[in-house]
């Protein structure tokens, strides 16, 4: 995965991406039901942003060895808790952990995947 700094909205936004695809896809109902919730606002994105993150996202994905995409993107444990270390602000994780949990219930449809997802960047936070 590309290198973004810590603490960066684009190191937050990366999680909320990797939540997002977690089930295969990114819905419409997930991205608009995460900007009337204030996405960009609460982590100081912008939509390009935001659509930039989740090319970054999918290139990384797809040249990566560690992803497994048949029905559902599948992130090794390893790779997404690294990932989460890259969040120390508190406040940030707490902002990135509540937009994950918003997204993943957005389109009414939980699967194991995005809970993967959640758990194990709620218990890389320690934040069970």
């Amino acid at each position: 995965m590309r290198h973004y700094p810590s603490d960066s909205p684009r190191t937050a936004a990366r999680i909320v991406v990797i939540s997002l695809i977690a089930d295969g896809h990114i819905g419409s109902v997930e991205i608009e039901e995460l900007e009337r919730r204030g996405f960009y606002e609460r982590l100081g994105l912008n939509a390009e942003a935001l659509h930039e993150i989740v090319r970054e996202v999918c290139e990384d994905f797809t040249r990566a060895s560690y992803l497994t995409w048949d029905d559902v993107c599948r992130v090794d444990t390893r790779v997404l808790q690294q990932l989460a270390e890259e969040v120390h602000d508190e406040r940030m994780r707490r902002e990135v952990l509540t937009l994950c949990e918003m997204a993943v219930v957005a389109d009414g449809l939980v699967t194991c995947t995005e809970t993967a997802v959640v758990d194990t960047v709620r218990r890389a936070w320690c934040m069970n």
